[in-house]
């Protein structure tokens, strides 16, 4: 269901913190990896860096220059701390991006929606069980309770996949 709905759209974003835990390859049909990294802290030696067909942009606050790569990467410098609303409206206006899918983490996916940046959510809720902490979906605190709406829900083999759309 993922590799068919990042079909849908112009790139996809992510977090540092996901790009470290998940290590990242090239996207398929040399879509736009965008990355928010605050700290340029990344895995350099990951795939989709390693490999020339992956097309990257960083939004940063850092001053570090990042090694070079093999991909095709790009970095947009933030004063302080990266502006969202800024980084959107760069990826729309400089880069044509209209359908962006955010991949996480939490603590981009608490900014995004705490902006009002986020126009629906997907949501994939699996028949496992695991204990011991666990991370929620957003960090951060909301502005305000974001009533959503559910605009599909579909199952296969047990999972159900869910798309809520902001009201």
């Amino acid at each position: 269901m993922l590799v068919g709905l990042r079909t849908r759209f112009d790139a996809i974003m992510i977090g540092a913190g996901t790009m470290r835990a998940e290590r990242y390859g090239p996207l398929p049909d040399e879509q736009l990896m965008v990355i928010v990294s605050g700290r340029l802290d990344l895995p350099w030696d990951a795939s989709l860096f390693t490999e020339s067909a992956a097309r990257v942009l960083v939004f940063t606050a850092s001053e570090a220059e990042p090694p070079e790569t093999d991909a095709s990467l790009s970095v947009v410098r933030h004063e302080g701390r990266v502006d969202l609303v800024e980084a959107l409206r760069h990826l729309r206006h400089e880069r044509g991006i209209r359908a962006l899918l955010c991949e996480g983490g939490p603590r981009l996916h608490g900014e995004l929606q705490a902006a009002g940046l986020v126009d629906d959510l997907f949501l994939t809720i699996a028949p496992k069980l695991a204990g011991g902490e666990a991370p929620r979906i957003i960090e951060g605190a909301l502005p305000a309770l974001v009533p959503l709406e559910l605009s599909w829900l579909l199952e296969e083999d047990g999972e159900l996949f869910a798309r809520y759309s902001r009201r």
